[in-house]
């Protein structure tokens, strides 16, 4: 008997007991089709001689899994008094095969101005292998497509992942949208189609309410703006002023001290050999002093000490002196030993006390300035003395040295 999975077909078994007493049966279907075949009445009692017709109905699932092809049908006849004598009916069931291909688009609807990417299964629900090609249908020719890959084989119960990538032959250049829809086609010479739809919804090329985007960031750059020459600026201006106002101001005190020296001045239209007589001219000076008033720091007062010696001859001094009624404060003192000579130099005071010394062989060119955190103060009429005991000299015939003494100067 030929069967179609998913449709019943039906046999009739006739039993007969040939025996002289009454018998009853059990009919059990057995084999790879036990499972889909249902005998009714599945017990049947005879008396001896007669015979009953039982009906053995067989319908296979439409399902992948069900196999197409030949297959045997058994049922098994077991007498209830006599369980080990069974007969056995045959027959054989031959399975048709179905086909059911789908088509299940996983994007079925895709916004872009031109290409998009559209990603489907193609399934085979059928009890036989498929051996699909695919096919895009566009009837008003806006779209076209590649399918990765074109054709699938596709065993029972499996599914494939293609992909198809869209492009839209024209631009979209008015306002709004244009929805276009297509068709994917899945087909085998003798088999049907499988078919799915889809939408390419193209948007056109410059976005739409664009000038509105565009006003409405003119105009927030617009309130930025307002905001920072109406508020912020004003408001930073004003902050300043009064933290200028807070401070002490300063104010430029304008002296003139004449100066002693005469100074000849000749006019161009004099005649050569004229001259005028001696002028006194004043020197002005200006001096940026605190507003608040201050005690004197006098003024500042820098001077180098210069000594050149030799090596044969010893040592050598320079010195600084403090003139009457007046006091020098020393803040900084700088020793200069460009030619790299060997020796030792010393700074000392009126009374002999050493402020410093220095290993020339140690002292490089260019080296910081002895800085100190009080000021030295040397009173009126002292010295100050820069000694200098030449060893080796360096670059040069003799140790050429300087001291370069800053501070301030006040008068007392």
């Amino acid at each position: 008997m030929a069967v179609q999975p998913g449709e019943t077909e039906t046999l009739s078994l006739t039993l007969h007991n040939i025996g002289n007493h009454t018998e009853t049966y059990t009919l059990v279907p057995s084999g790879l089709l036990a499972g889909w075949v249902r005998v009714e009445p599945p017990t049947v009692t005879l008396f001896g001689g007669t015979s009953e017709v039982i009906e053995v109905a067989i319908r296979p699932p439409q399902l992948p899994t069900t196999p197409a092809g030949p297959a045997p049908l058994t049922v098994r006849v077991i007498p209830l008094d006599e369980p080990d004598e069974v007969v056995i009916a045959e027959s054989t069931a031959i399975i048709g095969t179905f086909d059911a291909r789908h088509i299940r688009l996983l994007q079925p609807v895709v916004r872009s101005r031109r290409r998009a990417s559209y990603e489907f299964l193609v399934e085979n629900a059928g009890n036989s292998q498929a051996n699909c090609r695919l096919h895009l249908i566009e009837t008003t020719h806006r779209l076209d497509g590649d399918f990765n890959p074109a054709a699938v084989g596709i065993e029972p119960g499996g599914t494939s992942l293609v992909r198809l990538r869209m492009k839209a032959i024209r631009r979209q250049w008015t306002r709004g949208v244009r929805t276009i829809p297509f068709s994917i086609e899945a087909d085998q010479q003798g088999f049907p189609t499988a078919v799915a739809n889809g939408t390419f919804v193209q948007t056109p090329m410059v976005p739409e309410r664009i000038g509105a985007r565009i006003a409405g960031v003119v105009l927030f750059i617009g309130a930025l703006a307002a905001a920072w020459f109406a508020v912020i600026k004003p408001a930073t201006k004003r902050a300043a002023e009064d933290a200028v106002r807070d401070q002490p101001g300063a104010e430029v005190v304008v002296t003139t001290v004449p100066v002693t020296t005469p100074v000849t001045v000749a006019p161009a239209s004099t005649v050569p050999g004229d001259t005028l007589p001696p002028t006194t001219a004043p020197v002005i000076t200006a001096v940026l002093a605190p507003s608040t008033p201050a005690t004197d720091e006098g003024v500042l007062f820098s001077k180098r000490l210069a000594v050149t010696v030799a090596s044969s001859e010893g040592e050598k001094s320079d010195t600084i002196t403090v003139a009457p009624n007046q006091e020098l404060r020393i803040t900084d003192i700088d020793l200069q030993n460009v030619h790299r000579d060997s020796g030792l130099a010393t700074v000392t005071t009126g009374d002999n006390q050493i402020i410093w010394q220095w290993d020339l062989g140690s002292v490089y060119f260019n080296n910081e300035p002895l800085s100190f955190r009080s000021a030295i103060v040397l009173p009126a009429g002292s010295t100050l003395t820069f000694t200098v005991k030449c060893d080796a000299p360096g670059t040069s015939g003799s140790c050429i040295e300087g001291l370069l003494v800053s501070g301030r100067l006040v008068t007392l």
